[in-house]
């Protein structure tokens, strides 16, 4: 199947939800006059593969349509740019187009003024544990928190991926207010990657022939990525011992020990269960 999910989602009294998640919202809501209807929001919680699946779609892009501009990621961020810091999104889509609507990064929670939405889950107990590293390498946890702690932990842990994944799926599932999401899985990307990208560029009314599918998939395999980080990131952005790309497999939290696989569980298995990950 190309997706798991497809369903259209109505409007959301705020009211209801975690104060957290109101604040987003209502921020979302200060910058919709920056939206436009055509725009799509790739949505993810942090490290469910966001930055491969942008990969993937700016090159099939780029071998669409001819595109002479590497896609690396020192200018991934400029091709598909993220909501943060962004109050003022330029009008055009990827590499200047016109053509193409707007694709924009995002990891927020729901959002009512997100009107088209590719979601991409991943395996929470994989999340977990390359959120850890990601947040660890570049300090912004403490050196000294362990995986276990950092899974229970209030601002990072499960329970914060299991609200977040939630907020899309429940609030008004099966609404008709116009909004429509589809959701992607991380595993099956690695599974089948070139029916996967097909899927999602149908999304954006974009019809590539499987040459050049492949072609976009080579372009962003883990080994370019990682050149690319060498490349660009260690002068550019970040100490060159940081890495952004990581081992980007579905292991099923093998590095976590029984206990927090089952704190993981109490906390994730409704949802995750829904999406098809087995806890």
């Amino acid at each position: 199947m190309k997706n798991i999910l497809s369903f259209p989602l109505n409007s959301l009294n705020i009211l209801t939800l975690p104060s957290r998640i109101a604040k987003k919202i209502k921020y979302g809501r200060s910058l919709h006059k920056n939206h436009v209807v055509e725009d799509v929001f790739l949505v993810s919680y942090p490290k469910s593969g966001n930055t491969w699946l942008r990969f993937l779609i700016a090159n099939a892009i780029k071998v669409h349509y001819n595109v002479e501009q590497d896609v690396n990621l020192f200018n991934i961020l400029d091709i598909i740019p993220s909501i943060i810091g962004d109050g003022n999104l330029r009008p055009e889509g990827p590499f200047g187009r016109t053509d193409i609507p707007r694709i924009i990064k995002s990891h927020s929670a729901y959002n009512p003024y997100y009107y088209r939405v590719i979601l991409l889950v991943r395996d929470p107990r994989d999340v977990m544990i390359s959120y850890y590293y990601y947040l660890k390498d570049r300090k912004q946890i403490d050196d000294k928190l362990e995986i276990s702690e950092f899974i229970r932990h209030t601002k990072y842990g499960i329970n914060r991926w299991t609200e977040h994944t939630k907020s899309w799926y429940y609030n008004n599932y099966g609404g008709g207010g116009g909004q429509i999401i589809k959701i992607f899985r991380y595993e099956d990307f690695l599974k089948d990657t070139h029916l996967q990208l097909s899927s999602v560029m149908d999304c954006f009314g974009i019809k590539i022939n499987e040459k050049l599918i492949d072609e976009a998939i080579a372009l962003s395999s883990k080994e370019k990525m990682k050149d690319s980080e060498k490349k660009h990131l260690s002068t550019n952005i970040i100490n060159g011992k940081i890495s952004f790309v990581r081992k980007g497999v579905a292991s099923g939290g093998q590095e976590l020990s029984d206990l927090d696989i089952e704190f993981i569980a109490n906390s994730a298995t409704d949802i995750a269960r829904i999406l098809g990950y087995d806890l």
